[in-house]
């Protein structure tokens, strides 16, 4: 058979399309020393088992953040004091992915925070809450870990207080920014202690996925949850000073901004070693 121009461009597309997708250990990622926790952290979404300083920091995510581990786990904490992250973080969540350098396998992924959507009972009010009072809100939505590529483990969502050892958390700091925290089990992982193989991760935070119709779609069903209650209405009377700030979203006839799109970043470290 005779092949074209033609059949060698589908061809060649076709096994572009096949490389696997968790391939993303190959790219560039940023060398950084993972630290050793000296004691049980304590996963509530404070700073207080890091020295309440996170010494790390990315510039396209904008995040601060830091990472460790013991003999049983790894543990991720990050601080965001970006309006404009906080809106994509509460919409879509924050996924951290673990995998060794260059590995072909699928990497397991840790999404958070997932917020519940249900849709609740609009509450009526005729003054701005508070800060702390959205937050705790916002904190009271958070009733699930969303999982993916884990042998041992169904992707999907799994309880806050699950029995396989991920525990997450998020809370916000006295300057209003977010502080959430994570804790992965090395077995869960397929790491053993001790391991001196490199390690890559990534950090992304999730935009609006999907077509314009499911983007516009998440967006109303976002704004109906948060916006309205204290977004939208309070706005219109504040000049929108909190327009894409504690998960109100602007309004629908407002412009997309860069919320639609996901940032990301990689870094690559060995295990920290308890210094003898």
């Amino acid at each position: 058979m005779k092949i074209t121009v033609k059949h060698l461009f589908i061809v060649i597309i076709i096994a572009f399309l096949a490389i696997p997708s968790e391939a993303w250990s190959q790219k560039k990622a940023e060398m950084i020393k993972t630290r050793w926790a000296e004691k049980s952290m304590e996963v509530n979404g404070l700073l207080s088992d890091w020295k309440d300083s996170l010494d790390l920091y990315n510039e396209d995510t904008k995040l601060f953040y830091s990472i460790s581990n013991d003999h049983e786990n790894i543990y991720f904490a990050i601080k965001n004091s970006s309006k404009e992250n906080l809106t994509k973080i509460l919409a879509r969540g924050i996924s951290f992915t673990v995998n060794f350098e260059n590995s072909k396998k699928v990497a397991p992924t840790v999404t958070f925070p997932i917020l519940d959507r249900t849709p609740g009972k609009k509450q009526v009010e005729t003054e701005q809450p508070e800060a702390k009072e959205i937050q705790r809100r916002i904190i009271s939505k958070i009733k699930e870990i969303k999982v993916e590529g884990f042998k041992e483990l169904v992707d999907g969502g799994i309880s806050l207080y699950n029995t396989y050892g991920i525990n997450a958390a998020m809370a916000f700091d006295e300057k209003n920014d977010m502080i959430q925290e994570i804790a992965i089990p090395l077995r869960l992982l397929g790491i053993e202690s001790g391991s001196t193989e490199l390690i890559t991760y990534r950090i992304r935070i999730n935009g609006f996925q999907g077509s314009a119709s499911i983007q516009q779609r998440d967006r109303n069903d976002y704004e109906d949850m948060y916006g309205g209650a204290y977004g939208d209405r309070f706005n219109r009377r504040s000049g929108r000073n909190y327009d894409g700030m504690y998960g109100a979203m602007p309004r629908r006839n407002y412009p997309n901004t860069n919320t639609t799109n996901s940032t990301e970043f990689f870094i690559k470290s060995e295990l920290a070693a308890k210094q003898k």
